[in-house]
């Protein structure tokens, strides 16, 4: 009977160990065997993703603690075991705290509780990325959707939300903060409560034109509506303290794996507040090297270390302008100009980036002689 198709890693100095356990488990479990830290890291890196990572705890060079650590920074979702003949409480502590193990077993193990464990540990696993898939496939495709129609509905205040979305995305990976899901619905979501603001003062903040303050001072109230509306959904938590977070000061700010949620809303707020100051000198006309000039010379106001994962961000992306008839356009492209109907209204915004629905929406135009092509975009592509 063939066993679960998920890799388990079982990491011990001790070979005779390893050797007896292969022997045990080679047909009821996908097992992978190391010596060392060093070399259980080679697996996890060459031969990942694994469900499990079990690692005796006394190994020279790097002991299980150390290791498991890694383990976790490098493959956040695997499920981590130690095993080990001296717990003590202290311990059990660190482990629990740099480690977030799942479980400990005393050596020697019996092969029937190892086994279990084993299967235990799978288990878990396919819970935590089941969960995972739900929020990047389900709950991502829906506010996807729910982006797109309101897209269409208000263009001015939701083409900034396309624009930035691939910014902070690329903002976060480079500073390798975990649930990137999050950061990425924060900058499609940052604009929500523009829905309650006049469309000709988002027109305007669209258009990087000169606003009053008054207008200034209406514009403003609008992440906190956004997250007053996001911040009863489930899950959605960090999400609404982004959004009501991006026009906030922050004397300093916490960047790394573990943060509480207060911390990670004024981090992902922060990020969509340099992406959003950087979408809005570009709009204006500065060109990309301007732009962050300008952030770079206020270091009080946009955090210079998310300045800098801009630019390593940016610097990696560069753009092919292409005109194209409507036909021929793809998701993922941008729209490099305004699409109006031959009536004045605004279709579609400079920015958008193009996604089924709002090709849908250009090909059902066309087909009535609402608007006719071709049309400029950008195709983004890296260096």
């Amino acid at each position: 009977m063939a066993g679960p198709a998920e890799k388990v890693l079982l990491v011990d100095d001790d070979r005779n160990l390893l050797a007896s356990f292969n022997r045990q488990f080679h047909k009821r479990i996908n097992l992978v065997t190391a010596a060392s830290g060093g070399d259980g890291i080679q697996a996890i890196t060459h031969d990942g993703p694994f469900a499990v990572v079990i690692s005796d705890m006394q190994m020279p060079n790097m002991d299980g603690l150390e290791f498991l650590y890694q383990v976790r920074a490098l493959s956040p979702d695997t499920v981590r075991v130690m095993l080990t003949g001296n717990a003590t409480l202290d311990v059990a502590i660190n482990a629990i705290n740099d480690g977030q193990i799942f479980r400990f077993l005393n050596k020697p193990v019996p092969i029937g509780v190892l086994f279990e464990t084993m299967i235990d540990g799978i288990q878990q696993y396919r819970h935590v990325t089941a969960e995972r898939d739900l929020i990047n496939k389900t709950l991502k495709g829906t506010v996807n959707l729910l982006a797109d129609i309101l897209g269409l509905v208000d263009p001015h205040s939701f083409s900034r939300a396309s624009r930035i979305k691939r910014v902070v995305l690329s903002m976060a990976k480079q500073l390798k903060l975990p649930d990137l899901w999050s950061y990425e619905l924060a900058a499609m979501l940052s604009q929500l409560g523009c829905i309650t603001l006049p469309s000709e003062l988002m027109q305007k903040i669209t258009e990087g034109k000169k606003i009053e303050k008054s207008e200034l001072l209406q514009f403003n109230k609008h992440p906190e509506i956004g997250a007053r509306l996001l911040q009863h959904i489930p899950r959605f938590e960090a999400v609404a303290a982004m959004v009501k977070q991006q026009n906030a000061e922050a004397d300093s700010i916490e960047v790394g794996p573990k943060l509480t949620l207060s911390q990670k809303g004024m981090l992902g707020g922060q990020i969509l507040k340099v992406a959003l100051a950087y979408d809005t000198l570009i709009v204006s006309g500065k060109s990309a090297v301007d732009a962050i000039d300008e952030l770079k010379a206020e270091p009080d106001k946009y955090e210079p270390a998310l300045v800098q994962a801009l630019v390593a961000g940016e610097g990696g992306a560069s753009f092919e302008v292409m005109t194209l008839p409507i036909t021929k356009l793809k998701p993922g492209m941008i729209l490099d100009q305004y699409i109006y109907s031959e009536g004045g209204a605004l279709l579609v915004a400079k920015g958008q980036e193009l996604s089924t629905a709002v090709l849908l929406r250009l090909a059902v135009s066309e087909e009535n002689d609402i608007i006719s092509g071709p049309v400029r975009v950008l195709v983004l592509s890296r260096k």
